[in-house]
């Protein structure tokens, strides 16, 4: 058995403007509650190999395992 991971992507805009009345700690743990890990930071401006950047706006990305039945 492996184990397998579902994945979650927002702008950092959407992420900061959603419950607004939150500090960015607060908007974190309650990701965390839910079983979401921050994994990491995409920066559009990030280019590979001279390809233009898949990414339009910098984006902030979670994971969290996949519990199988």
């Amino acid at each position: 058995m492996h184990t397998k991971w579902e994945y979650k992507v927002f702008t950092v805009d959407h992420f900061l403007s959603v419950d607004s009345h939150l500090t960015v700690e607060e908007k974190l743990n309650k990701y965390g509650k839910d079983g979401w890990e921050l994994v990491g930071l995409l920066q559009s401006r990030h280019t590979t190999l001279g390809y233009p950047s898949k990414l339009d706006n910098d984006s902030i990305a979670f994971k969290r395992q996949v519990i199988e039945d």
